[in-house]
């Protein structure tokens, strides 16, 4: 260990065991957020710039925030000359970088222009690491990278790291076939050489009804929805189906097309109406999940946007007396100071849970929920809250976010309402209870907000669930794609020698 800190580290059996067995073939390593996958990479890095002196290590990970959190714990842990680049860095100073520093740490898409442009020479690293790998399929720039890399590399060594693959078969086939991989390391939170470092977590669904208020507007949306479907059967589409039978994903179906047939050339007249017609359908479906699930306040700022927008679609419904109907009903809400049931468990929750020091995540899908919640529990007594969300519009810069971080470690703030910005391999020290505001259907995306909390006691997790509504439908999909996911790799736990080292999965088969 030439560029290991050894003082610094506590290590771990199963993470010296993982070591020992991926550090020579490229590998997949499955292991639950919060045990360690960068420390596992430091070992690899190390063993393959000794085993290859002169050669160089690319740490990738997909977003910029999460790569300065690496960048940070192998300056901290490591005596590797490390360097950091990004596409706002001159494409000379990334040059320089690549030529200077041993380790360097790049999202994907940086490295992918910099291997078309000629500015990264990849013969010269001896190792390649993925985090976040379950993000490499499709186009995405993982897999142009490990493609190049494995052909120009002269000592080729892939380590793919994830908390949650997939959970369908077929899926982490692609991931493996993409990254080169032969080899599967795998460890949940039940293996003996995991469990002694594992915190329980305590996880408590809350299922809360629809009040009338809410409940009256919600009814007038799917009489909307209905009335436009009926629309659809007048020019000829869904003539033979049942209203109850068309959803969002026979509508996207459909509007995919139509977009085909018009792309074609196609500008009948069911043409041209289904596509606006179905565009009128999807928006309401969304303002009945934010009826429903989010909040009033959230449901308030899409209808506007909808009142102000230029699309056809957003014309004709700010011009329907039934949607500026649904519009003054939301706005009578708004006035009265009526909310989503969440928002007052929100606050039960945190009323209830912030003693003794302990800090919170709330999880919410939407930016503008943020905000709503951000208002319901500011004044709560105890509570120094802040707000977490991504770069888009007006959001957070990635200094601002590493700095809320910092400020919720440290006990500045003790509540941070979060989008999904800071589900995905953010190391958020700390965070003693996960409230999730809504479920999602997303099996990885349901693991890594649970690994947020319970890195060092025992973890509180609240989920939120309105009956009746998509919560419900989403909850369970999630659950069942999370014991597909166990089942996967629980089968290729028990079938180890059955993974061969050509890219096969035979366990899959």
């Amino acid at each position: 260990m030439k560029f290991i800190k050894k003082e610094k580290i506590v290590e771990r059996a199963y993470q010296r065991n993982i070591f020992e067995s991926v550090k020579d073939e490229n590998s997949l390593v499955v292991l639950p957020t919060g045990l360690g996958k960068t420390m596992i990479s430091i070992l690899v890095i190390d063993y393959r710039l000794n085993k290859y002196p002169g050669t160089k290590a690319l740490f990738m990970a997909p977003t910029k925030p999460l790569i300065d959190q690496h960048y940070r714990t192998f300056a901290d842990f490591t005596t590797f000359d490390v360097g950091i680049v990004s596409g706002t860095v001159s494409p000379k100073k990334r040059k320089d970088v690549y030529e200077g520093f041993q380790v360097i740490f790049a999202t994907p898409q940086t490295i992918e222009n910099d291997i078309r442009n000629g500015i990264i020479d990849l013969s010269d690293f001896s190792s390649l690491v993925v985090d976040e790998a379950h993000h490499s399929i499709g186009n995405y720039s993982y897999v142009y990278v490990v493609k190049e890399f494995l052909e120009k590399s002269k000592y080729p060594h892939v380590l793919a790291l994830t908390a949650s693959p997939a959970s369908d078969s077929e899926k982490i086939k692609t991931i493996c076939k993409n990254l080169g991989i032969n080899k599967i390391e795998i460890r949940s939170e039940t293996d003996p050489d995991v469990t002694p470092y594992v915190k329980s977590k305590i996880i408590e669904e809350i299922e809360v009804d629809l009040p009338d208020y809410l409940l009256s507007v919600v009814n007038s949306v799917k009489r909307l929805i209905n009335t436009y479907i009926d629309e659809l059967k007048a020019v000829g589409l869904f003539k033979d189906t049942p209203n109850s039978r068309i959803n969002r994903k026979t509508l996207l179906m459909m509007q995919k097309n139509m977009q085909s047939q018009m792309a074609h050339g196609n500008r009948a007249v069911y043409v041209i109406r289904g596509i606006i017609t179905i565009s009128k359908i999807l928006k309401l479906y969304h303002l009945l999940d934010l009826l429903s699930t989010q909040s009033v306040s959230a449901s308030k700022k899409f209808i506007s946007k909808l009142l102000e927008g230029t699309a056809k679609s957003d014309k004709e419904l700010s011009h329907s007396i039934e949607f500026k109907a649904i519009s003054e009903m939301v706005d009578d809400l708004v006035s009265k100071g009526l909310e989503n049931p969440k928002m007052e468990e929100v606050r039960r929750i945190l009323q209830r849970e912030l003693l003794d020091g302990k800090k919170a995540i709330v999880f919410t899908q939407y930016r503008d929920n943020v905000d709503a919640i951000f208002e319901k529990v500011k004044d709560l007594p105890n509570v120094s809250v802040s707000k977490f969300i991504g770069q888009a519009g007006n959001g957070l810069s990635q200094q601002e976010q590493a700095n809320i971080i910092r400020d919720f470690e440290a006990g500045v703030y003790n509540v941070i309402i979060s989008t999904s910005v800071s589900e995905e391999g953010m190391s958020i020290k700390g965070a003693d209870i996960a409230i999730f505001y809504e479920t999602i259907p997303s099996a990885i995306r349901s693991i890594q907000r649970k690994g947020r909390v319970g890195r060092y006691d025992t973890g509180k997790i609240y989920i939120l669930i309105v009956r009746g509504t998509s919560d419900q439908g989403y909850y369970w999909v999630s659950l069942q794609r999370e014991r597909r996911m166990r089942k996967i790799i629980k089968k290729i736990q028990e079938n180890p020698n059955s993974l061969k080292y050509d890219g096969t999965l035979s366990p899959f088969t």
